[in-house]
């Protein structure tokens, strides 16, 4: 008899469960192993058109989205290793964000769980959060280029002023720090209406890029920055292989990893810049024997304004923007942001570039 009770309790629970995933207003689709549809609610079935006789089908046969079908393969393969070997860690995307294919003014959100040999696939419509970040980069765009002029006019006469010799000493120093301070604000206008541009633009001029030349560069920059701060900098170029991507936009992330390394690095420290091949393509890194990061901080330092110690940056002249770009200018060229950051001993920013977009050199 308790046994006949738990089995129907059971039961009882299995048709709860059932009642509230057809509720819900998100697509469920329960798959097999051979990625067969097994189960799907009232939302799955509206999405895909989905009949009963399309139960076992493939779940590609309904959705033949390019970017879904790469990170449903890719989600798949990751869970058979890591399954296979329990050490081993995995970078799963924890989902993909796909136009629909029915409406192109309608954005979907694809999660995909693998238990076992099944996977519980989550569609969710976001499309009005697309419109909200849209309306928000629009904003931000906007607003930062309505300041430029204002700006400028502003910097233009506290300019003037403060070249006046005959300038009272107590006015002097409220000029300098009228001047910092709209200086300060127009790095910030001019970060946010690069980051704006980065989001905003949907396709970049790309084109091969000399990364020999492209570092030299940044280099030379860095040596200019760094008379104040009197750092021992080194240029380590191990490969000749140059990268196909927007070179104006890589330039200004890579040269904020740099500033980064010299500001947050105390006075006479020691700079690595480094460009090397790695198995996955190349990696672009800057390593530096600074102040740290600890590691609570590690995953939010690519928000925008996100600070460490909100003194400390004001102090150096930081716009909290910086690492902001680089993950964006990262993101648009497939590539990946690794940090690792010990407090008191230095940090090592290194982006990685895959094979796809690295361009192997000609030697004559």
């Amino acid at each position: 008899m308790p046994i006949q009770d738990n089995e129907q309790g059971a039961t009882n629970q299995l048709k709860k469960i059932r009642s509230a995933l057809r509720a819900l207003r998100d697509a469920v689709i329960l798959l097999n192993d051979d990625d067969g549809l097994e189960w799907w609610n009232q939302a799955a079935q509206d999405l895909l058109s989905l009949q009963t006789s399309d139960k076992g089908r493939c779940i590609f046969d309904f959705i033949q989205v390019p970017e879904f079908i790469k990170y449903y393969q890719e989600a798949t393969t990751l869970n058979v290793d890591a399954n296979a070997n329990a050490n081993t860690n995995t970078d799963i995307d924890e989902s993909v964000h796909i136009v629909s294919w029915q409406d192109p003014n309608r954005y979907l959100k694809c999660e995909l769980t693998p238990f076992g040999d099944e996977k519980l696939l989550i569609i969710y419509d976001v499309t009005r959060l697309q419109h909200l970040e849209a309306m928000r980069r629009d904003f931000v765009a906007n607003v930062s280029h309505e300041l430029r002029t204002p700006l400028t006019v502003l910097m233009g006469y506290l300019e003037n002023f403060s070249d006046q010799p005959d300038m009272p000493a107590h006015w002097r120093r409220g000029f300098e720090l009228m001047t910092q301070q709209t200086a300060r604000m127009n790095r910030v206008v001019n970060d946010l209406l690069l980051l704006s541009r980065i989001e905003i633009e949907e396709t970049h001029a790309f084109n091969d890029i000399d990364m020999t030349k492209l570092l030299t560069n940044v280099y030379d920059d860095a040596q200019a920055y760094n008379q104040e701060y009197k750092h021992t900098i080194h240029l380590h170029i191990d490969t000749y292989d140059g990268l196909y991507g927007s070179e104006m936009y890589l330039n200004s992330a890579l040269s904020n990893l740099v500033i980064n390394a010299i500001k947050y690095t105390p006075k006479g420290g020691n700079i690595s810049i480094s460009w090397t091949k790695t198995a996955e393509g190349c990696r672009f890194a800057v390593e530096d024997n600074g102040i740290g990061i600890a590691p609570k901080h590690l995953s939010r330092l690519t928000e925008r304004f996100y600070r460490v110690d909100s003194g400390r940056s004001r102090a150096t002249g930081g716009t909290g923007l910086g690492l902001a770009i680089v993950k964006h200018v990262l993101y648009q060229h497939e590539a990946s942001l690794q940090i690792e950051s010990v407090e008191g001993v230095g940090s090592t920013f290194s982006a990685v570039f895959p094979n796809d977009y690295v361009r192997s050199a000609t030697i004559n």
